[in-house]
C-alpha cells in the first residue's frame, strides 16, 4: 500500500511557514504500516495542482492533501480535485448548517465568501470538521482514494486521528503492521567512509532497511523495519543495530536524537568531573554546544580569537609568543592546561587552528590542532581541514568534542 502526501499553499513555497504536516501524516501513515513514497508542495495554481494530482494518482493507492479548502480565492483544492476526476462541485447543506454553527458559538458573523466550503466534489464522503470551518472530503476511485484536509495543524491532527486512519484502516483492511525505525549518531569518518563499512548492509537488506544521512561532521544511521507489531520490529532494528555497532564500535556516539555534547555533558557528570574550555579558531562553537546542555560539569569556556588574546592569556612576551607558536602542538598543550589549572577543573580542553592556504574563492586549508589537559598527561590530536570557514570552524568543534568523549570513553572502560 503506497502513500503520497500534497501539501498545498504558496506560502509553504516561499518559506512563510514551515512544513510540519507533511511529518505528522507521514509519522501516523508509518505507525499504521502504510508506506509513504513521495511528498510533494505546490503552490495555490489550478493548473500545478492538477498536474500533481494526475501524477499522483499513478504512483499511489492513498492521496493526503493538506490546505487549501479555505474560504477565499486562492484555496483551490476542491476546484483541482473536482476537475481531475470530472466531479461537478455540489453543496451541501449540513457542512454549511456546521459551519454557520461554529461561526455563531465563537461570536462572530460568518462571510458569505465562506459558503465555498459548503461545496465538495459530487459523490464525495464529507469529513465533518468540529474544530473549524474547512470541512474535508474523500474522493474514492476504483483502487484507492484522495483525502482532502485542512492545512491548519490542529484540525488536521484532529481529522487525522477520527476520520482519516480510521477510514484507510477500514477501506484497506490494513492490518496491525507498523514501522519502526532507530537512528544511530557517529561522527569521527565522513558519510562515505562510514558508507563504505555498512554498504553491503545498505544495499542488501529490505527489512530492516538501512540508510545515511550526513550533516557538517554528524553522520546518521536510520535503521527501519516493518513488521505485524512493534515487539518484533524492535528485535528486527536490534539485530542490525548490533551488527552496525560492531563495525563502527566507538564511531557511534549516540542514537535518535541524542547530542554530542548532550552524552559528553551526562557522561562528565556521572563520573563527577569539571571541564574548561579555550577556543581560538572556532570562535566560541565548543563552548555554545556545551552550554546548551546545561550541566554543571561544563564551568568555563574562552574565547581567544587574536594574537594579542592569546599571548595576554598565557602571559608571553610577544618573543615568546612568536617562539611557542612554531610548535602549534606546544602553543595547543599550554592553553589547554593553563585552562585546567586556572579554573581549577578536571579536564582543559583547547583547540587551536591557523590558516595554511587559500584553495579558492571563501575556502582555505586549515590547520587544526587539539589538546585535553588531565590530570595523568596531555592528550593531543591535529587535523589538515579544508572548506569554508563556518564548515572548518563547524567540524573542528565537533573534533574536539569526540575527543573529549573518547576519552571519556576509555576511561569509563577502565573503571
Amino acid at each position: 500500500m503506497k502513500a503520497e502526501i500534497i501539501a498545498i499553499g504558496s506560502e509553504l513555497l516561499l518559506g512563510q511557514i514551515v512544513d510540519t504536516n507533511s511529518s505528522y501524516i507521514a509519522k501516523r501513515l508509518a505507525e499504521n504500516g502504510i508506506e509513504l513514497v513521495q511528498t510533494t508542495t505546490v503552490g495555490d495554481d489550478l493548473q500545478r495542482m492538477k498536474e500533481v494530482i494526475k501524477e499522483a494518482i499513478t504512483r499511489s493507492q492513498i492521496i493526503i492533501t493538506t490546505g487549501g479548502i479555505g474560504p477565499t480565492e486562492d484555496d483551490l483544492t476542491r476546484e483541482a480535485i473536482a476537475e481531475v476526476f470530472q466531479r461537478p462541485l455540489t453543496f451541501q447543506p449540513h457542512l454549511m448548517d456546521q459551519i454557520e454553527d461554529l461561526f455563531k458559538k465563537r461570536g462572530f458573523r460568518m462571510a458569505e465568501s465562506n459558503r465555498k466550503q459548503g461545496y465538495i466534489p459530487e459523490g464525495a464522503i464529507p469529513i465533518e470538521n468540529p474544530k473549524g470551518t474547512a470541512p474535508g472530503f474523500i474522493v474514492e476511485t476504483s483502487n484507492g482514494a484522495i483525502i482532502s484536509i485542512p492545512g491548519v495543524p490542529p484540525e488536521m491532527e484532529y481529522l487525522m486521528e477520527n476520520t482519516v486512519i480510521p477510514y484507510l484502516r477500514k477501506r484497506f483492511e490494513i492490518k496491525q503492521q507498523v514501522i519502526k525505525y532507530k537512528v544511530l549518531r557517529a561522527c569521527g569518518l565522513g558519510e562515505s567512509a562510514i558508507g563504505l563499512q555498512i554498504k553491503d548492509l545498505m544495499k542488501e537488506s529490505r527489512n530492516p532497511s538501512v540508510g545515511t544521512l550526513a550533516s557538517i561532521g554528524d553522520i546518521r544511521i536510520r535503521i527501519t523495519a516493518k513488521a505485524d507489531n512493534p515487539e518484533e520490529a524492535a528485535n528486527l532494528i536490534q539485530k542490525m543495530e548490533k551488527e552496525i555497532r560492531n563495525r563502527l564500535g566507538i564511531l557511534i556516539y549516540g542514537v535518535d536524537n541524542e547530542t554530542l555534547q548532550g552524552n559528553i555533558a551526562r557522561e562528565l557528570e556521572r563520573l563527577n568531573l569539571t571541564l574548561s574550555v579555550v577556543e581560538t579558531f572556532t570562535g566560541g562553537i565548543i563552548s555554545q554546544k556545551l552550554t546548551s546542555t546545561n550541566s554543571n560539569s561544563f564551568i568555563q569556556g574562552i574565547v581567544l580569537s587574536s594574537e594579542t588574546s592569546q599571548r595576554q592569556y598565557l602571559n608571553l612576551s610577544l618573543k615568546e609568543s612568536e617562539f611557542l607558536k612554531k610548535d602549534s602542538k606546544w602553543f595547543t598543550d599550554s592553553l589547554a592546561q593553563k585552562a585546567r589549572n586556572e579554573f581549577k577543573t578536571d579536564f582543559g580542553l583547547a583547540m587551536f587552528g591557523k590558516i595554511a592556504e587559500k584553495q579558492g574563492e571563501g575556502e582555505y586549508r586549515i590547520e587544526t590542532y587539539y589538546s585535553l589537559s588531565t590530570s595523568a598527561r596531555i592528550e593531543n590530536q591535529e587535523y589538515s581541514l579544508g572548506g569554508e570557514l563556518w564548515m572548518v570552524r563547524e567540524r573542528a568543534a565537533i573534533i574536539a568534542l569526540d575527543m573529549l568523549r573518547k576519552y571519556l570513553l576509555k576511561t569509563k572502560q577502565s573503571d
